[in-house]
Order: C-alpha cells, then structure tokens, then sequence
C-alpha cells in the first residue's frame, strides 16, 4: 500500500456519521418518506394471463362442447342428436332398441350434423325401416333460440341426399305437457307433437291409439301441405281395390260424387261415399286386408221432388215400436240382439241393436216404415270393464299432488273420464282412459 492509499483510510476511519433520530427529524421539520411496496410485474402478467385463459376457455368450451342443439330423428327408430355451435355432433343416443340398431358402431362424434344426419338415414334403409312401403321420416329440431332453431331445420332439410323419402320437419320447444308425454308414453318429444297437432285436427283420436303408429301412418294421417315429399301408401290394398269391394257391395255400378280417402279408425281405413240409385253410401274398408268394417246407406236421397217425401204423405198414422223393430231385424236378418234401443225423433224410429258381433243402426219412417238409413258395423268389440269414477278422480289427484279441492266436476265421454278441479289458486283440466286408467292429456291454468 503506497502512501497516499494509507492516508485515506486513516481519514475515512476517522469519519463519524451523526446519529439519526426520527422523531428529531419531524420536530426539526424534516419529512420522512416512507417507499411503497409496488406489486410485482411478473404477478400483474400473470393474473391477467390466467383472466385470459379463463375467458377462451368459457369461449372454446361454448364453440366445442356446450349443446347448442338438438335433432331428434324418427321413423320407428328414434335418434337423438346433441349438436354444439359449430353444428358438430357432440353425443348420439337412441331412444329405442330400435336406435340403437341404428347407430350399431358409428361413431359420428365430431361429424357435421348434416354428415351426421344422411348416415343415420342411410343406416335405417340397409336395415330395411325406410324403404318402398314406409318412406316417411320424423326431422325435429330444438334449440333455445328459435330462429336458429328454425334456420338449422332448413338446413338439415336441404342437405338430405335420398330420393323418394316423405320427410316432416319441425321445430320443437321443451314444454313440461309434452315432456311428460314423451317419457309416459317412451316416445321422442318430436313424435309428441305431431301426434297432438293430428289430434287438434280430429278430436275423436286419443293419443294412447296415435303412440303406437309409425311415422308413415302419422305422416298419412297428418296430411299436412308443408311436408316434403308423397307417404308411401303401397302397404296397403290401394284406393283402386278399396272402390272396387265397396261398388261391389252395394251391388251398383253407375256412381257419382265419388271419395276415397286414407284415414285412421282404430286401423287404417279407406273412408268412401258415394251416390248412387238416388241413394247416398258410405263405406270404411280396412285398407290393409280389404274388409268391410262399416257401412251406412242412406235411403232419403230426393231427387225430382219424390212423391213419396214424408211432408207429402197425406196419412198421419204411424207404425208401432214393434213394427219398425221388426223391419230392421228383418232387413238385418238377425233374430238374437242385444243392446237394443228404439226412439222416435221427427217422425223417424232410430234403432240401435247389437248382433252376431256387429252394431246395427236404423232410421225408419214412421209412417211409411221405410228405411231412410242404416249403418252396420262389423269392427265392434265388447268394450272391456270401466275404472270408477273414484279411481279416476284419485288417479288425477294423485298426479296433482293434491287434497284439498273445490269447483270438482267429473263426466265420462266415449270411454274417457274428463275431470276439472281447482286446488292452491290453480285450475286443473284432466282427461283419463276409462277402461286403462292412463291420463291422456293434463292441463293446468296458474293464472
């Protein structure tokens, strides 16, 4: 060390520091800053990553595995299909043993809908659901929005790549009636409504007998003018046979105001009326084995002012019950009858018997003892045993989950109990099969 170096670490040894006080230093007007933590950068970058990360995440789970959508599939095999915002399918389920025969080992997971869609159908012509006979197909769409809802309906519609289908296609929300009905009856909710807009148009139809049809049947049913294509009627004897057993009934040949029409009557029938020798016929004809089940000819057909018009008819005597009983078991040829009833309304008898299985209906003159009408009914069967009203009754409330009731009303109605009620400021509306006990339809007003 030289000594220059030695001399200043002898005068820096020598140095001393004043003694700091603090609380000196504020009395004497010195201000002490104290330095504030400041938060990490690092930490800062880091929270607003994971808030990033978060925020596509929720952006990719939405876009790729939220279920957006649902496209329901029917023909006797129900097919279910979840579909997320990029219209990919997220998850196949069957409905029915059926659908699962269906999809067998596609694996249509990530598929576009409408791929999704031409393979399933394609699958259900190999497995012979869908060909010549019965070519109708059930497409339901769900989805909150129904705009989209609707805009995907038409899409899927337009993608389909098969000649010679039927094809219905709706939109459909979940309402509670129609998803208590679709897990009562283990059908699609699609199937739900079609079924209750062919009932809105017929009310003599029950859903308990709709359930049970295919969709061509409903779709032969339904006759509605949106639907994409002709059903398929070639399961049945044709509308050509069906005239041909009616003429030959009623035993005529020259025919005028002639109609055919496939409906549903407990089975499909060829529904036919026609004139003919100043008389009006009216047939049912099973359409799938040509069986007469019901027929009515009505004689009080005028033409030409007809003489023998009961206004005309000078005589005011009239025939007994027992005459006009007699006329009608005479033209029926039967002897042995039971369920027998006879009225006399505007001068006519009607008469109702039945015999041999069949139900028999009569309106005779009874002045003339003519036969103005008559209808024979050869799909009758003895109805099976009734519920009581009591049975009934319980039957709704305890699916109302009530008790106590007021404004109680009950009636049956062609084999259908129709109960209405009011319970916890609501009313109920119920309609329960007679003879099964099942609620057919429920409705209840909370306002």
């Amino acid at each position: 060390m030289n000594k220059i170096e030695k001399r200043i670490n002898e005068n820096l040894n020598n140095i001393k520091l004043p003694k700091f006080d603090l609380n000196n230093l504020e009395k004497k007007g010195y201000v002490y800053m104290e330095k504030k933590r400041k938060l990490p950068i690092m930490a800062t970058i880091s929270t607003l990553c994971v808030v990033c990360l978060l925020f596509i995440g929720g952006l990719y789970y939405n876009n790729n595995y939220k279920v957006v959508s649902k496209v329901g599939i029917d023909v006797n095999p129900s097919v279910e299909l979840k579909v997320n915002q990029k219209e990919k399918v997220l998850e196949v389920v069957a409905n029915n043993e059926d659908g699962k025969k269906i999809i067998s080992n596609m694996d249509l997971k990530g598929s576009d809908i409408n791929v999704a869609v031409n393979a399933l159908i394609g699958s259900m012509v190999k497995n012979g659901y869908i060909n010549e006979l019965a070519n109708s197909i059930l497409i339901s769409v769900e989805n909150n929005d129904n705009t989209k809802a609707e805009t995907l309906r038409q899409e899927i519609l337009n993608q389909i790549d098969m000649e010679n289908l039927s094809i219905i296609s709706q939109t459909v929300n979940e309402e509670k009636e129609l998803t208590d009905l679709a897990k009562e009856y283990n059908i699609s909710l699609g199937k739900v409504k079609i079924i209750k807009q062919i009932m809105a148009n017929n009310n003599l139809l029950t859903f308990e007998q709709l359930s049970s049809l295919s969709i061509n049947e409903l779709n032969l049913i339904l006759k509605d003018e949106n639907t994409s294509g002709t059903a398929s009627e070639k399961a049945y004897i044709g509308e050509d046979k069906a005239k041909e057993i009616a003429l030959k009934h009623a035993n005529v040949t020259n025919i005028t105001n002639y109609k055919i029409e496939l409906d549903f009557d407990d089975v499909m029938v060829y529904e036919i009326e026609f004139k003919a020798n100043n008389k009006e016929y009216d047939y049912e004809i099973n359409a799938l084995t040509g069986d007469i089940i019901e027929y009515e000819i009505d004689n009080n057909e005028i033409s030409n002012n007809n003489s023998s018009n009961s206004s005309n008819n000078t005589t005011t005597d009239k025939i007994t019950k027992d005459e006009a009983k007699q006329i009608a078991l005479k033209h029926a040829n039967v002897t042995n009858i039971t369920n027998y009833e006879i009225e006399l309304d505007d001068n006519k008898y009607e008469i109702e018997f039945k015999a041999n299985k069949k139900e028999y209906e009569y309106e005779i003159n009874a002045t003339t003892g003519k036969i103005i009408k008559y209808s024979i009914d050869n799909n009758y069967k003895e109805p099976n045993p009734i519920i009581s009203k009591e049975e009934a009754k319980q039957i709704a409330l305890d699916h109302a989950n009530v008790t106590n009731i007021t404004n109680y009303e009950i009636e049956l109605d062609d084999n259908k109990y129709e109960i209405e009620f009011k319970a916890n400021n609501k009313e109920y509306s119920y309609e329960i099969n007679a003879t099964t006990g099942k609620i057919i339809e429920y409705e209840i007003d909370t306002d």
